[in-house]
């Protein structure tokens, strides 16, 4: 069932150009910019970007219809929008974690555009999705790790308020 329901939505996400170009606040101000829900991860000639996906970041990403059905996902579990263009080729390792109070969970990577295991030459955007098996707790700082590398992610109490 959730093979089935990846593959519509890469259909769809295909089929509708939901992907905004460039990633853009939402407004201007207040605790719902993109730029709030975003962490990077700097790797020897590659920035991937990770957005936190809940009902603002997924109206930012993704347009109709597949924020409908991103929305309803991000509610039901973990996930995160990753986005980077390497400055050289790589070998790209879609191998992430969350780690949070001691505890440890393995993402399963869905590719949108050469977020795959391989390589990646030189100016491919790369675009993808980490859904994990757990929600995290957002009161909660949790880290997101691919290697040696990792970007945490630490929301402020009414950044996460509003945010419930």
């Amino acid at each position: 069932m959730k093979k089935r329901f990846f593959v519509a939505f890469m259909l769809a996400l295909a089929a509708s150009s939901a992907l905004a170009q460039s990633p853009q606040p939402a407004h201007e101000g207040g605790p719902s910019r993109l730029k709030d829900f975003t962490r990077s991860i700097k790797f020897d000639g590659l920035i991937l970007n990770l957005v936190y996906l809940n009902d603002r970041t997924v109206d930012a990403l993704f347009q109709a219809p597949t924020k409908y059905s991103m929305r309803a996902r991000a509610k039901q579990t973990t996930m995160l929008f990753v986005q980077g263009m390497p400055e050289k080729e790589i070998n790209l390792d879609t191998t992430f974690t969350i780690e949070q109070g001691g505890e440890s969970i393995t993402a399963t990577p869905h590719n949108i555009k050469h977020f795959e295991d391989g390589k990646v030459v030189k100016g491919e955007r790369i675009d993808g999705i980490l859904e994990f098996s757990k929600k995290v707790d957002l009161s909660k700082p949790f880290k997101v790790k691919n290697g040696k590398e990792s970007a945490e992610f630490k929301f402020s109490e009414d950044l996460t308020k509003s945010l419930n």
